[in-house]
């Protein structure tokens, strides 16, 4: 199961900027190493490539799960800006955390782990990704 990471912010710049910052944490998680790619935006004129747009993560495992959960509120608890990130699933069921309102980190990322962990309705549950 897939699961893909969107940053939320008014400039489009700053955005990239924060969820290029959120791959390469990520990354450098053992569990998430080679799961982890960045989708991009098509090509807009005056740009010379497509911004990222969103961090996908394949899961196999529900030990993925918590380790992509406690990466994750990590990464949130090191910014200091007001950005929303938003988690989807290919069902189109979505978490979103907004940095302005993390109050318990332990609790968030028990929530987040409890939402990716979940399974899809309808998902074949023998299908790996």
């Amino acid at each position: 199961m897939e699961s893909a990471f969107f940053i939320e912010h008014p400039d489009a710049d700053q955005a990239s900027t924060h969820l290029l910052s959120l791959a390469d944490w990520l990354r450098y998680e053992e569990d998430l190493r080679g799961k982890t790619r960045l989708e991009h935006r098509e090509i807009v004129p005056g740009r010379m490539g497509g911004l990222p747009e969103a961090v996908v993560v394949a899961l196999s495992t529900g030990g993925a799960a918590t380790v992509l959960a406690r990466a994750t509120i990590e990464w949130v608890k090191q910014r200091k800006s007001d950005v929303t990130v938003k988690a989807v699933k290919p069902n189109g069921e979505s978490f979103e955390i907004d940095l302005r309102r993390v109050t318990e980190p332990e609790t968030l990322a028990a929530q987040l782990c409890d939402f990716l962990s979940r399974e899809q309705p309808g998902a074949d549950p023998d299908e790996t990704a």
